[in-house]
């Protein structure tokens, strides 16, 4: 069952990504825009897939690594600011 602005971010070599839940539609509204206010704040463009699971349900994943991408410390900072714009104040560690 999917939650509303939940979190999990998962971290491997030269790999992190962070997914954000949601349930409502205004949620997902939210979250789009806070990642691009990130993005511009710092001039970065990492892969974004957004990925709708029911009518107003769905995940969004916000990935750095890949030959295009080195994951560096702007890639914790890009989600540490993501992760405070939403207001999310604890997410799960995989």
């Amino acid at each position: 069952m999917l939650h509303d602005k939940q979190a999990t971010v998962l971290m491997e070599e030269m790999y992190m990504r962070v997914s954000i839940e949601y349930t409502r539609p205004e949620s997902r509204s939210e979250i789009c825009d806070k990642i691009g206010e990130v993005e511009i704040d710092l001039d970065v463009r990492p892969e974004v897939i957004h990925r709708r699971l029911e009518n107003n349900a769905g995940t969004f994943s916000v990935e750095f690594g890949g030959e295009n991408y080195i994951c560096t410390r702007t890639s914790g900072e890009f989600i540490e600011r993501l992760l405070k714009k939403l207001d999310i104040q604890k997410c799960e560690y995989l």
